[in-house]
């Protein structure tokens, strides 16, 4: 039996390895069905794509450094059927099966930014419903190089308590707040390699 239930895990593991698609076409969740709940201590990882490139709007080259705040909302991040997958159901009411964390490479690709005076950024991440309300899921703030052309870490850490906020995501808000004399069409930020880590564990299907 424990042989058994060793293999099947390590089945659904490689299942959830081979699932990958870009942000912006969407997720199939729904296509692995999601009963029966599995844990396992050092998290499991899914890749679920890239953010698209963000360029921020061009500004006139002016002799001092200005503060500049630039808004990116990412949508089709979050669906009822990704959500199943980090709850299980507890005599009728959702519980969270532990931590979630979004991980990926952040990507600054700023020409001249010692020329330019450009600041480290400061990164805000907000988690919104579908009226744009704030689902209260609190994100600790970021601050990147402007200068490091190496991929650096981008986290986005969910706490057990806050997953249920999740059935009323929408969308994904990233606020970035630096300053400059200049921005250019060909400076950019990528987010790339985004895996979902769940460190309490998911909820599948045995077949």
């Amino acid at each position: 039996m424990k042989k058994s239930v060793i293999n099947r895990f390590f089945i659904i593991s490689a299942v959830f390895c081979m699932i990958s698609s870009c942000v912006e076409d969407g997720y199939e969740w729904d296509s692995i069905n999601k009963e029966g709940a599995f844990s396992h201590d050092n998290g499991i990882s899914v890749s679920i794509g890239d953010f698209d490139t963000i360029r921020f709007k061009t500004q006139i080259e002016i002799p001092v450094p200005v503060d500049i705040e630039y808004i990116k909302e990412v949508e089709d991040l979050f669906s009822e059927e990704m959500y199943n997958y980090f709850v299980y159901d507890n005599k009728g009411k959702e519980e969270p099966l532990g931590d979630i964390s979004f991980v990926a490479d952040f990507i600054a690709n700023i020409n001249d930014p010692a020329d330019k005076k450009f600041s480290d950024f400061e990164l805000s991440t907000t988690i919104l419903t579908e009226n744009g309300e704030d689902t209260g899921i609190s994100i600790e703030k970021q601050i990147y190089k402007a200068d490091v052309n190496t991929p650096q870490p981008f986290v986005v850490n969910i706490k057990k308590e806050d997953v249920t906020k999740l059935k009323d995501a929408h969308r994904l808000q990233l606020t970035f707040e630096f300053q400059s004399r200049k921005v250019e069409r060909e400076d950019y930020v990528l987010i790339k390699n985004i895996r979902v880590i769940l460190s309490g564990g998911f909820k599948i299907s045995l077949e």
